[in-house]
């Protein structure tokens, strides 16, 4: 709730739902437990009770050290397997998220880590992030830069150790230039238009790219937001 660019954005409505609301319905289609790490900090509270009456599982912790909040939510619930997905791209795609799960665990390596971000072919607001408790433990214990903490996994995506096999999933016909997150207020009509004049909230990616490709003039409303890099 306290994002510097847009405040409060997370429980922003588009057609009558909170952005967040979106996302966890659309995560309902991979299939796969959800926990919902925010902070502790005030301003979370109605995050928190409105991801409850949805039935779903709350962890609060650190407000800047995200890291931090990852490692002790993964042990609350003694996970194996995490999955990282931030809370402003509601249009993330559940049965994509089930593709990436599926590959990666195709791997045997135990030190793996997956991002469908690097290859940056997906749309912005398709992030997935996939590894193992081993790794994050070992980024929580080594990690040092403040980047790092607010991030989560710059330590492995920069294969801070040298021994991470990193798997990045390529799209075809690259869509990159395609802005689905909520970073600012135009990232926000933009979704909002896609998801009131166009369904795709209840569309799947290939579906909503196909959507913008067929009205270009779309991409002009965000046009100028900028997406933050992890050492910014």
């Amino acid at each position: 709730m306290n994002s510097t660019r847009l405040p409060g954005k997370v429980m922003q409505t588009i057609g009558g739902t909170p952005l967040i609301g979106i996302l966890l319905k659309r995560l309902k289609d991979a299939r796969l437990p959800i926990i919902l790490a925010t902070s502790i900090n005030k301003e979370n509270d109605t995050l928190e009770k409105y991801a409850t009456r949805l039935g779903i599982y709350v962890f609060r912790g650190n407000e800047n050290n995200v890291l931090e909040r990852f490692y002790f939510a993964a042990k609350e619930v003694n996970a194996k397997t995490i999955i990282r997905i931030t809370g402003d791209n509601p249009l993330l795609d559940g049965y994509f998220l089930k593709e990436q799960v599926e590959d990666f665990f195709s791997y045997k390596n135990e030190r793996k880590y997956l991002s469908t971000s690097l290859s940056q072919t997906y749309p912005l607001g398709m992030s997935v992030e996939i590894f193992n408790f081993n790794l994050l433990e070992e980024a929580y214990k080594h990690a040092r830069l403040p980047g790092e903490f607010e991030h989560v996994t710059p330590y492995m995506h920069q294969n801070k150790p040298g021994n991470i096999e990193i798997i990045t999933p390529k799209r075809e016909k690259s869509r990159y230039h395609y802005r689905l997150t909520v970073d600012t207020e135009d990232d926000f009509f933009f979704n909002k238009k896609l998801i009131e004049e166009y369904g795709c909230d209840n569309l799947k990616m290939n579906e909503i790219i196909a959507t913008i490709d067929k009205h270009p003039e779309l991409t002009q409303i965000n046009k100028t937001s900028v997406q933050k890099t992890w050492n910014e």
